[in-house]
């Protein structure tokens, strides 16, 4: 079950990046709100006492961790939408499910997972996928010139490195069951990071948050909170990194060719059917994977 709702609310996250554009919103300030909720939903939620940012939460083990973590969600997230805007949503959206590449090759390489023959060919299958269906009729144009190259590389390594890092603070045990209290401040140190940007370029720019924008990340927000609290809940449960990754990439980008075909009237060419076919059988091959793992 922690699954579909990973997958479900993580393709929110993508729905809500495309709709900033049609309703004008600015994406830096929403951005913000939107951790600014994430850090309130997990304060509510998890109904610890002296949250946030109490003095045991700032000795506890995992804390170092969680500013990293905070300061890459903001940059991620922005340097996300940057790249939507110059390169567009295809190469970006490819370039991010791109990253399973290096967080497989960690957990293999590093943890010692079993990577047989079939999550061979899932991970395989799963990469197929993502060239496919994120490949349009007209040829990809990209201006390599500039910082597009660099801001494109961020985002992959950016994603990765959020992959990672979630993935060693809950397999070498130190989050434990502090799933809820891990993800929140991890919010909540994005949230003041992008604050404080926030207060700074108000200064320098005088940029103005509107109503629109705090709508907007607020709705982010919510489905933001549950993405990574979620595939923290199923590393929880034992699931393998190089098992887990790749079905939760590629079964979002599945989903989201779903609803932006229904939704949004997108058209699908022969190569993004393929695409559909193999990311259908990608995930059919992982699933399996993991029942034979346990």
């Amino acid at each position: 079950m922690e699954f579909l709702w990973c997958i479900t609310v993580t393709t929110c996250i993508g729905i809500g990046f495309k709709l900033f554009g049609r309703f004008n919103i600015n994406t830096f300030n929403a951005i913000v709100i939107n951790y600014t909720v994430c850090l309130i939903l997990g304060t509510l939620i998890g109904k610890e006492p002296g949250w946030p940012f109490s003095g045991a939460i700032l000795q506890a083990q995992w804390f170092s961790f969680d500013v990293i973590l905070g300061l890459m969600f903001i940059v991620g997230f922005n340097l996300t939408a940057h790249s939507i805007q110059q390169a567009g949503i295809t190469m970006t959206t490819l370039i991010q499910r791109m990253s399973i590449i290096l967080t497989v090759s960690f957990t293999v390489i590093l943890f010692h997972e079993h990577f047989g023959w079939l999550e061979l060919c899932g991970l395989l299958l799963a990469l197929m996928a993502i060239i496919a269906i994120n490949q349009k009729t007209s040829s990809l144009s990209l201006k390599l010139s500039g910082p597009f190259p660099l801001i494109l590389m961020a985002v992959l390594v950016i994603s990765a490195a959020i992959e990672i890092l979630l993935y060693y603070v809950e397999k070498t045990g130190l989050v434990g069951n502090d799933q809820m209290a891990f993800t929140t401040h991890g919010f909540g140190c994005a949230a003041i990071f992008g604050w404080v940007s926030l207060v700074w370029l108000a200064f320098k720019r005088k940029l103005k948050l509107t109503g629109r924008d705090v709508i907007a990340g607020i709705l982010l927000g919510i489905p933001n909170f549950f993405s990574i609290f979620l595939l923290l809940k199923m590393l929880n449960q034992g699931w393998n990194g190089s098992l887990m990754y790749p079905l939760v990439n590629v079964s979002v980008l599945l989903l989201s060719t779903i609803v932006a075909v229904i939704a949004f009237r997108e058209k699908l060419n022969r190569l993004n059917w393929i695409g559909i076919g193999l990311a259908s059988a990608a995930i059919l091959v992982i699933a399996y994977a993991h029942t034979t793992s346990h």
